[in-house]
């Protein structure tokens, strides 16, 4: 397995298919032949098997967040999928893992997400957080103003040997 991060801008058509087709999968829901959902991401982490097939991905935004008052450097993770036939074979794992090797040179204070299936997470680490949010709210490709509210499925894995706050988490952009 290769794990590799490339910057949104970098990448080619083909890998362009390739993760539409992945999210497509992974993500009946998901827009037909689009990578992103919202917004385009920083970068992505793309895993491919020994044959050059994509079996997973991580989109991430890079950001800053207003935790209660403290700003962290976050990593804001979304369209985590791995292929249905790579699935429960520890993929998902290596590429949080992957993930976190590169936020740690790059003095990231957090991994952040929105989790369908907190339990997977909570097993990588991640702490479900209850914060009051807020985030500019897009939605069918417009901005539609400033949300305040809870986000359910929040959760966080701290890297810097600082305590996540409670209070108010103003994600200072759109949601990921």
């Amino acid at each position: 397995m290769t794990f590799t991060h490339l910057p949104d801008y970098q990448l080619e058509p083909p890998q362009h298919q390739a993760i539409a087709a992945l999210l497509q999968w992974c993500f009946p829901q998901y827009p037909p032949g689009r990578t992103h959902f919202r917004q385009l991401p920083s970068f992505r982490i793309l895993a491919h098997d020994e044959s050059g097939q994509l079996c997973g991905h991580i989109a991430v935004e890079h950001r800053m967040v207003n935790n209660a008052g403290q700003l962290n450097r976050i990593f804001g993770l979304a369209d985590v999928c791995v292929h249905p036939s790579m699935q429960s074979k520890g993929l998902g794992a290596r590429m949080l893992d992957f993930l976190e090797q590169l936020a740690h040179t790059s003095r990231v204070d957090a991994l952040l997400l929105i989790a369908h299936d907190p339990e997977f997470y909570a097993k990588n680490d991640f702490l479900a957080v209850e914060n009051d949010c807020k985030w500019l709210f897009v939605q069918g490709d417009q901005t539609l103003g400033v949300l305040n509210r809870q986000i359910k499925g929040l959760m966080v894995k701290m890297l810097n040997g600082q305590s996540w706050r409670d209070g108010q988490l103003d994600l200072l952009g759109h949601i990921f």
